[in-house]
């Protein structure tokens, strides 16, 4: 039938096998055995031809070295292959078909060979009860237990390593550089700050985590198909490392996120909204300030007061008559009193109602003057004057207002 399936030593994996498994070796080549289950987990047809490479090997082979050598392989395919090898060495058909027949009477095995099939057809069973797609083995086992077939007294999970030396030794180097840059990782965050740290720092921080992290994978993966026991706890001590480095690293990155997330601030024009404040005048300010404008008053009214009084001693006998003139000046003289006894002495801003009298009584219309006086002598307006006189001594002082306001405002 081979020239109908071809040669399976003539495929990349088949050639090694065929040299992994030739008697000519002197021992076995671990490197290359290790090459055969690259290729087959890295492949599409890796499974497949290596199956039909080591089958070629074993069966009908009576070159038992040549068969031991092609035990060794398959064994450590087994275990540092995934499923898809699985799936194909542990059917009914190869265990029973290859395996069972190559120790056979018939063949005359050594015992050495003997003990080595059944040692691989126990450790399988066990190992892949719980699988429903690799208990082809199983049914096997059971078959060979109820025909009353004595299995070796062998550790189930320790009679050989699950890894090749080479592949231990390489597996403990690689541990070592894990443990190397989590070391590295925790003195770089130890030392930086998370808010200003260097982005070369950053980016070394973060190769140093993807590297771990990839180591990590490889743990959480051949934990599960290890067999020695000390092995096994050295990694599970190195991934407990790794998670707690990356608990910090996490941290670290966080708090680098929180300090240098940009702070969004409402950019709204509050110019239009402000109002300008509004102080209310002191008590010293509204003083001034009316002062200053009875003053200002004061004045003008002065200057046209005796403008007026000029022009009235040229004003013909057509003048107002002296009785309505004095009570005139008598009224808005008394409603000045009034207003001043009602203040308490101050003049308050109301006071421009008293300036606006004082102001009327002053205002005079030339024409209407002209139209009813009938003249004013000269004893008449000298006792005007005099009126006048006293008039403005019963007006509040403006000095003595201004010096109140301040004595008020000092205490």
């Amino acid at each position: 039938m081979e020239f109908l399936t071809g040669n399976p030593f003539t495929t990349p994996v088949g050639q090694r096998i065929e040299y992994a498994t030739s008697s000519s070796l002197q021992s076995e080549d671990w490197a290359l055995n290790m090459d055969i289950c690259d290729i087959i987990n890295e492949t599409e047809e890796g499974p497949r031809d290596s199956y039909k490479a080591i089958k070629k090997r074993i069966v009908g082979n009576k070159n038992f070295r040549e068969v031991m050598l092609a035990l060794t392989v398959l064994e450590a395919c087994v275990k540092n292959c995934g499923h898809r090898f699985h799936v194909l060495v542990s059917t009914r058909e190869f265990v029973e078909g290859v395996l069972v027949r190559s120790i056979l009477p018939k063949n005359n095995p050594p015992l050495v060979l003997h003990d080595r099939v059944l040692s691989l057809i126990q450790a399988w069973a066990d190992a892949f009860r719980s699988s429903p797609a690799l208990t082809g083995v199983v049914s096997v086992y059971e078959d060979l237990r109820r025909k009353g077939l004595e299995f070796p007294m062998t550790e189930l999970d320790g009679y050989s390593p699950n890894h090749t030396p080479n592949r231990v030794k390489k597996l403990k180097t690689d541990l070592g550089v894990v443990r190397g840059n989590l070391t590295v990782m925790s003195d770089m965050m130890s030392q930086l700050d998370p808010a200003t740290a260097k982005h070369s720092d950053t980016e070394l921080l973060q190769e140093l985590y993807a590297a771990c992290k990839d180591m990590q994978d490889k743990i959480m993966e051949l934990v599960p198909r290890l067999s020695e026991e000390k092995l096994t706890e050295e990694l599970l001590v190195a991934n407990d490392e790794i998670n707690a480095t990356f608990t910090r690293y996490q941290r670290f990155q966080r708090q680098r996120a929180t300090m240098q997330s940009p702070t969004y601030v409402n950019l709204i024009d509050l110019s239009a909204a402000i109002k300008p404040v509004v102080t209310a005048p002191t008590h010293s300010q509204l003083s001034r300030s009316t002062v200053d404008t009875v003053s200002s008053q004061m004045t003008g009214l002065r200057m046209r007061e005796f403008d007026e009084f000029a022009q009235n001693r040229s004003i013909t006998q057509t003048q107002l008559r002296p009785s309505e003139r004095n009570e005139g000046v008598a009224d808005s003289l008394a409603q000045a009193q009034n207003t001043r006894l009602q203040n308490t002495g101050t003049i308050p801003v109301s006071q421009t109602s008293v300036m606006d009298d004082i102001e009327k009584w002053l205002d005079v219309n030339e024409e209407d003057d002209m139209a009813d006086s009938e003249g004013v002598t000269s004893e008449e307006f000298d006792r005007f004057l005099a009126e006048r006189a006293r008039a403005a001594e019963r007006l509040p002082s403006l000095k003595a207002s201004s010096r109140d306001d301040n004595n008020y405002s000092e205490s």
